[in-house]
């Protein structure tokens, strides 16, 4: 088991934590991107981002980030939804 946030009886694990940041500012920028009229390069990277979080299959060396996320794929995926909103709530 994942050792807990600030030792406290808190459930989130630092996995969860990280994967909520990673989310977040992937959303926060592809919302932006959006926003500016960047819409593909925003899609592509938004698919990609679900695309590892969902566990498409992946040859070689998989990067500490993409591990995080594929543990943690609903944290990741409820703050990309919610970092997208923000980004383009900026504009």
């Amino acid at each position: 088991m994942a050792k807990s946030v600030f030792g406290s009886e808190n459930p989130l694990t630092y996995t969860e934590v990280h994967a909520v940041v990673l989310g977040a500012v992937i959303g926060v920028l592809t919302g932006y991107a959006h926003g500016i009229g960047r819409t593909s390069a925003a899609v592509g990277v938004t698919v990609t981002f679900v695309g590892v979080a969902l566990g498409v299959k992946y040859t070689g060396e998989i990067p500490a980030a993409q591990r995080t996320v594929r543990r943690e794929p609903w944290y990741a995926l409820a703050a990309l939804l919610v970092g997208g909103a923000i980004g383009l709530a900026v504009i």
